[in-house]
């Protein structure tokens, strides 16, 4: 899932590109492994400041955060009963308990 940031065009003029993208969510119930070894590297190349991995499997949540060409600068590990806030939305925190099922 992807979070854009808006456009008056609805995007109705092209498809968004890596700084349209506020967030970026990777949900994973088998497949973390290769959402973090083939995904999360194309996201960072492409510039997607922020993605978080659901990690279903392990009952958490993994934020990847600010891409440099040696991987993401800041990776967070938050389980249940912690938040997350979003870098594009400081003053909306997130109950990880709220994402995880």
């Amino acid at each position: 899932m992807a979070l854009l940031a808006p456009r008056a065009d609805f995007y109705a003029s092209g498809l968004p590109g890596a700084a349209d993208v506020l967030l970026l969510v990777e949900v994973a119930d088998r497949s973390a492994r290769y959402d973090r070894e083939v995904k999360l590297p194309r996201y960072r190349q492409a510039g997607i400041r922020e993605v978080w991995l659901v990690d279903l499997e392990h009952d958490r949540l993994l934020a990847y955060r600010d891409p440099a060409s040696d991987g993401y600068q800041v990776v967070q590990t938050v389980r249940r009963g912690e938040t997350l806030t979003p870098l594009s939305f400081p003053d909306r925190p997130v109950a990880v308990s709220d994402i995880l099922p």
